[in-house]
């Protein structure tokens, strides 16, 4: 608990001592308040979340914290589960879960002898996620065997805000008759996003188990309790000499809603809590018009290859690296692309580009491609801003085409981006996500398998798709495998102005019948408007004449479709 300190009604509103700053009118308007009936309390260092029950009171069966490891909780599926230090509810440990390829895929346990068939307890399991979309619909569920089959209850759901920790509580649920093999889990409804969870509570039927509550914005209640007065004007006070800790509380304080709490938001909270006003100004800065793209799209790209020059050694030459990290799937090598002068103090855009089936991470720089060369001719002269550009490999461990997007998510972005300037301004979840429309995924054949898959389970992290002679291989028919996209899409709640596909192949590559009717799926459907001109619409598929399954044909395809990329990052 933290400590709490009396003060007086008239001390929390009167005049702050930051630089004589404060005006002295209202310690004189403050006067008429007596200590002896106007104390209140605040706390010294303000609580990040509601307090759990005491734990000389709590009647717990298990309390898992996850202050030292995942107390046995694992996974699922293929999903990773691990203690974390990057954010909890209470204390400094919670459990993190990412990597899922499906909305069961959680964190689970097994719950001992202390539980029995039949009876009835009190459940607790606060959650929080970082990505996706603004609110997610969780839950807390059973899983039992019965009857010889393995059944699923639902203890509790609830849809949390994203960056709010929420609690899924039930404290009356009855394990059913003749229940066996009894474990918890949480899950999502529908999406795949990582999330954490903390202060898992079990205990007997009936305990209040207190939890997170997703805070509310509303403009000077700084404290989140509903309401403005003087414990308010003390915590904005506070958070003017020592800072906020978080960007909600800050965005409750400025209720000017200027961008930046100054002084000025504090005299404004102050005036409200006194009751000399009843609402705040709005200094909201206004947006600038939004950007207008200047490059010169074509509405209909048809396939040129590039000049034969484009295929040589460049006298303004990138330089390629070999790096070497460790992923999910075990030791990885990766080689990456910087252009000529590249500048650690610069941002540059960045495309990973998938090879294909048999091949590995060599075969993109390597002699029979050398799309080094072309990106060198084309960097020099103008026809692509400099950037990186990444060969990563679906090789090794467990690792697929198909399932590659995990280890995409969980070592690779974070390795090379911790390591090379991108527009990345960290590697952690939430700046990974405000650089997407910075970042571009193709591949060829099982690469451009491979990029679909990207798309159905990182639009969090990518804005730009490059699909090359491979079709998506989530489901049977044209049509299921467009909607599978299309869903995903509306579980990101994305727009189509934040995503982009430009798709190629041959008229006579083995992939065509396959990737046409998917393409053909997609073009009426509402997330798309199909065009190349990308200031227009946000999906292309370019078809070569006469062209097969070779990347010597294919290496054209990324001279014709990269120029495209990211001039509606903005």
């Amino acid at each position: 608990m933290k400590k709490m300190v009396s003060i007086t009604t008239a001390a929390a509103i009167s005049a702050l001592s930051v630089a004589g700053c404060f005006p002295t009118v209202y310690a004189e308007e403050t006067a008429d308040y007596q200590p002896e009936t106007a104390n209140v309390l605040f706390a010294e260092s303000i609580p990040d979340s509601i307090p759990l029950l005491d734990d000389e009171s709590a009647d717990y069966i298990f309390h898992d914290s996850f202050e030292g490891g995942e107390n046995g909780w694992g996974g699922r599926a293929s999903e990773t589960v691990a203690s974390s230090t990057k954010a909890a509810y209470q204390g400094s440990g919670s459990l993190y879960v990412s990597g899922r390829s499906d909305s069961w895929n959680g964190p689970i346990k097994s719950l001992g002898s202390e539980f029995a068939a039949g009876e009835t307890y009190s459940f607790s399991c606060n959650v929080m996620y970082e990505t996706g979309s603004a609110d997610d619909l969780f839950h807390f569920t059973m899983q039992y065997d019965a009857g010889g089959e393995t059944h699923y209850d639902k203890i509790a759901s609830a849809t949390i805000p994203k960056g709010e920790w929420g609690q899924l509580a039930n404290k009356e649920f009855k394990i059913p008759d003749g229940a066996e093999n009894i474990s918890i889990y949480a899950e999502t409804d529908t999406s795949k996003v990582s999330f954490y969870i903390d202060e898992v509570i079990a205990a007997k039927a009936g305990t209040e188990i207190k939890g997170a509550v997703p805070r509310t914005l509303l403009l000077g209640d700084v404290n989140f309790d509903g309401q403005i007065d003087a414990l308010d004007v003390a915590m904005a006070r506070d958070g003017l000499i020592n800072e906020f800790s978080d960007k909600l509380t800050k965005s409750a304080a400025d209720v000017d809603k200027s961008t930046e709490f100054e002084i000025n938001d504090l005299v404004l909270i102050q005036e409200f809590a006194l009751g000399k006003t009843t609402e705040f100004p709005d200094n909201a800065p206004e947006l600038p018009p939004e950007p207008v793209s200047t490059f010169e799209y074509n509405s209909a790209v048809s396939y040129h290859a590039a000049p034969n020059d484009y295929l040589g050694n460049c006298s303004q030459k990138g330089t390629v690296h070999k790096e070497t990290y460790n992923s999910i799937n075990g030791n990885k090598t990766l080689y990456v692309y910087t252009p000529y002068n590249y500048d650690p103090e610069k941002k540059y855009n960045i495309f990973y580009i998938m090879h294909g089936g048999g091949e590995n991470e060599n075969t993109v720089f390597g002699t029979d491609v050398e799309l080094d060369n072309i990106l060198d001719h084309m960097i020099m002269n103008g026809d692509l801003e400099p950037m990186i550009v990444v060969t990563p490999t679906f090789n090794g461990g467990n690792c697929s085409a198909q399932n590659f997007y995990q280890e995409f998510r969980a070592n690779v972005v974070p390795f090379v981006e911790g390591k090379y300037s991108t527009y990345a301004e960290s590697t952690d979840a939430a700046g990974i996500e405000a650089s997407r429309m910075h970042r571009a995924y193709g591949g060829f054949s099982m690469g451009g398998v491979s990029t679909w898959a990207v798309m159905q389970n990182c639009l969090d992290m990518v804005g730009y798709f490059m699909p090359l002679s491979g079709d998506h291989w989530d489901g049977n028919s044209a049509q299921e495998k467009a909607q599978s996209i299309g869903n995903a899409i509306n579980k990101a709640g994305l727009t189509p102005r934040d995503y982009f596909i430009f798709a190629a192949t041959g008229s006579d590559d083995i992939a065509y019948p396959n990737i046409s009717p998917q393409v053909e799926a997609m073009k009426p459907m509402s997330q798309f408007v199909y065009t190349s001109d990308f200031s227009q619409g946000n999906f292309y598929f370019l078809v070569a004449p006469g062209l097969t399954h070779w990347w010597g044909y294919v290496r054209h395809y990324v001279y014709d479709a990269l120029p495209y990329f990211f001039h509606e990052n903005q």
